[in-house]
């Protein structure tokens, strides 16, 4: 099985923006900004994807990680 992860953290630092940018940006709060950071999140909007592609400007699959699992017995 396999699991997708935002790579929010590397777009904050690798356009040297900080999440504080990021929540004002988004207009949203920062616990929800931590969530998507913190992949404690169940699912994520294509609206939000989209705005996320617009200020990092990349394509979605700058936007996640695919990390496969390792096999549960």
């Amino acid at each position: 099985m396999q699991t997708a992860r935002l790579n929010i953290e590397h777009l904050l630092i690798k356009n040297n923006r900080s999440k504080y940018w990021l929540v004002k940006k988004l207009e949203t709060d920062y616990r929800y900004v931590t969530k998507l950071m913190n992949n404690e999140t169940k699912s994520i909007s294509f609206e939000m994807i989209a705005k996320l592609c617009d200020l990092f400007e990349c394509k979605p699959n700058d936007l996640f990680i695919i990390k496969k699992n390792e096999k549960e017995d």
